[in-house]
């Protein structure tokens, strides 16, 4: 059984997330379903529809901004030999090819295709975007773009949304910033 559990309990989304989840419907023009509880602790962060396009997309949401985590093509271990979970062949495997999420995004998209995504903070070198889309039909992107796209999306127009209002202050204070000489 699929249940979105931000519908049922009012859970707040990873704030990450949220900001993925408003760009897909302002910007994308998708239709959106967020947390996705699956069998066995498997969690999607995120699917969006294009009515428009048709398009669909299953995207998964791994930002960390400390210097640690910049996603690699190949994941490393700890002493004990546990993965850091920041290398592309572990996130597809836990993220996209899973059994348990490939079902559940096939149930609700009705089978076809569909794009896979992962928004990171940054990345260990430009190679690794173009071998995620080559080795595993993955996008990425940075979540510094998908913030800097919906910041000229919301503009000045008034939003009660908390992530919006907080892109719309932080915009307007950049644009009050002196520019460098």
């Amino acid at each position: 059984m699929l249940v979105c559990s931000d519908c049922l309990s009012g859970e707040l989304l990873e704030p990450e997330v949220h900001i993925v989840d408003r760009y897909m419907q302002l910007v994308k023009k998708c239709l959106t379903m967020t947390n996705i509880m699956l069998e066995g602790g498997k969690e999607i962060d995120l699917l969006a529809f294009n009515p428009l396009t048709m398009e669909k997309f299953h995207v998964e949401v791994r930002v960390a901004t400390g210097k640690g985590f910049r996603l690699r093509l190949v994941d490393t271990q700890t002493k004990n030999g546990r993965k850091h979970r920041r290398g592309l062949d572990t996130l597809n495997e836990i993220k996209f090819a899973h059994p348990t999420v490939v079902s559940a995004v096939r149930e609700i998209f009705g089978g076809g295709e569909y794009k896979k995504v992962l928004v990171v903070w940054d990345v260990e070198d430009g190679a690794v975007i173009e071998q995620a889309k080559s080795l595993y039909n993955i996008d990425v992107w940075k979540i510094s773009d998908i913030i800097r796209e919906l910041m000229r999306e919301v503009k000045s127009r008034p939003y009660r949304n908390d992530v919006l209002r907080t892109i719309q202050l932080i915009s307007k204070k950049l644009t009050l910033l002196p520019k460098p000489p």
